[in-house]
């Protein structure tokens, strides 16, 4: 008789595993699956050299046009973000995260930007994350431009 109870105790308990799995699995579907957007799919170049910025704004468009949570993912490298960026809001996904396990790179002629107000710039967007990674936005020659008394533009902030 002890080992009927054992045995019938031993069916419930898997079964009870069984049922709160499926619960989980099925509750994670109707929530939806983050959707991962890796920039080098979209055509971005880790060397550092080549201009990555329109694989980024792609990805971000995708992002931002989606209803589902999405990741956009910089992976290990060093991405040239060749200029002022502006990422525009007003977007129909309000679970956007920028993982950032390489270096976003500004390019070291600080020229290209002058006078701008901001290298990256987050506009109209809510509920936004960005993790981790590295931001370079090379402003020593623009720092030494300033120091030496030359007449320089104001540069960006991040």
């Amino acid at each position: 008789m002890e080992q009927v109870r054992q045995t019938n105790l031993t069916f419930v308990l898997i079964y009870v595993n069984v049922i709160t799995l499926f619960m989980i699995f099925t509750f994670k579907l109707a929530n939806g699956i983050e959707e991962t957007l890796n920039i080098v799919s979209f055509g971005a170049n880790p060397n550092g050299e080549t201009d990555s910025t329109n694989a980024i704004l792609t990805a971000w468009t995708s992002a931002c046009s989606s209803t589902t949570p999405t990741t956009i993912y910089v992976p290990i490298g060093r991405f040239l973000v060749g200029g002022s960026v502006v990422f525009k809001g007003r977007c129909n996904n309000k679970g956007i995260a920028v993982r950032i396990d390489g270096t976003l790179v500004a390019t070291s002629n600080y020229g290209v930007i002058g006078n701008e107000g901001s290298w990256l710039l987050f506009d109209d967007v809510d509920g936004v994350s960005i993790l981790g990674g590295v931001l370079d936005g090379q402003g020593t020659s623009l720092w030494d431009c300033k120091r030496s008394g030359k007449s320089c533009p104001t540069g960006a902030t991040v």
